[in-house]
């Protein structure tokens, strides 16, 4: 239940998660197409990247983004999971992270709304990585029980995809 200004942040930053996504795969040569029909006033099918496996197999590719206004870069690795449920598992899983520096070191400028210098890709998952889930905090939705310091590194990804 959330208002119409939180829910188009929710949609900003998972379009935006996507295009990092699709540009850092296009940045190391590989294939990625945004398979959600941006016109279609649609949710998507489940799946946000079509990628191609080795064998010229479609992988479907779910791009997760979050925001964390009180826990920095490791802080997100180190105690947070991916945002997803069983149901949405796809073959590649993918966690983009969006930080908010609230109380800046060094007289750094803070950053109160989701910018491009505090997010980062975290990592993925294979469909097959996350077996077991529990329920998420004080809701009634999933959550993997693994944490994101055990996602596979992007750098990997590239090994099974053309």
């Amino acid at each position: 239940k959330r208002d119409e200004l939180e829910r188009l942040q929710n949609i900003l930053m998972g379009e935006i998660a996507e295009f990092i996504v699709i540009k850092w795969l296009k940045s190391n040569d590989k294939h990625a197409v945004s398979s959600v029909d941006k016109n279609s006033g649609m949710p998507d099918r489940g799946h946000d990247i079509e990628l191609k496996g080795k064998e010229d197999n479609l992988l479907k590719c779910s791009v997760k983004s979050s925001l964390s206004f009180s826990k920095g870069l490791d802080g997100i690795i180190n105690q947070f999971k991916l945002a997803t449920t069983k149901h949405e598992l796809r073959d590649v899983n993918i966690q983009v992270y969006f930080w908010l520096e609230l109380n800046p070191k060094n007289n750094e400028p803070r950053t109160t709304v989701p910018s491009l210098k505090a997010s980062a890709i975290i990592g993925w998952f294979g469909k097959k990585d996350l077996t077991s889930f529990e329920k998420y905090n004080h809701e009634s939705r999933q959550v993997p029980s693994t944490p994101l310091s055990k996602a596979r590194p992007m750098a990997q990804l590239l090994q099974y995809i053309k």
